[in-house]
């Protein structure tokens, strides 16, 4: 018997129909983690024993994107120095201040300037750092999630006389210059000063250069 869309924990709107349907969606979901488990081992080096502060910070842009997804701002009207949700009567008034937050907002700020607002906007800064705290679990755990599903993979490879790949410094070192040279295109296209990919090239050749020497 069809019934209607639930919530899900993540925000997230799912339809089920049924048992049956319940089957294939949690079994469609599993399958994802397994493939994006696979493509985590393949790509980071050491996975999941260790991950880069690189590839730790690629994974969390991700994450927050889909927690933004999930969790769109909020607009809240400033009323005599406290924050309440806005109404529709708040968000026609054009001379009361409003103010959207969602996690864009939270992280926008850096953590000099959000610690200041513990002392002059203590009301802001609670609302704030609530935000920042559940992005930052949401993104832990989803971490810890696509972790153990990695381990899952391993061990059961291992379990069936496959060995896993073992890899050499100089093999780790190429991986993680692949994913960092991913990482400064991207920077650069959004503009962040200290991102240039010609120089990254430079200095990884430079890098080889010096440690092949013989």
């Amino acid at each position: 018997m069809a019934q209607k869309a639930k919530t899900t924990p993540s925000g997230e709107t799912l339809t089920i129909n049924g048992l049956t349907d319940l089957g294939y969606k949690q079994a469609g979901i599993s399958d994802s983690l397994a493939t994006a488990a696979q493509y985590a081992i393949d790509n980071i080096a050491d996975f999941p024993e260790t991950i880069s502060a690189e590839a730790k910070a690629e994974l969390y842009s991700g994450y927050f994107k889909r927690y933004n997804e999930n969790n769109p701002p909020v607009m809240y009207a400033v009323i005599n120095g406290h924050y309440v949700l806005a109404t529709p009567e708040h968000i026609e008034n054009k001379s009361v201040e409003k103010i959207n937050v969602g996690m864009e907002y939270a992280f926008a700020l850096t953590p000099q300037d959000f610690g200041k607002l513990k002392s002059t906007e203590p009301e802001k800064h609670r609302m704030i750092g609530d935000i920042r705290d559940k992005v930052q679990t949401y993104a832990s755990n989803k971490l810890g999630d696509l972790k153990r599903k990695a381990k899952d993979i391993i061990r059961k490879a291992t379990s069936n006389g496959v060995a896993r790949e073992t890899i050499d410094f100089t093999e780790s070192v190429a991986r993680a210059f692949i994913a960092l040279e991913k990482s400064v295109k991207v920077k650069e296209a959004r503009q962040d000063s200290t991102a240039n990919a010609v120089q990254w090239r430079m200095a990884v050749d430079a890098f080889w250069k010096a440690y092949n020497a013989k």
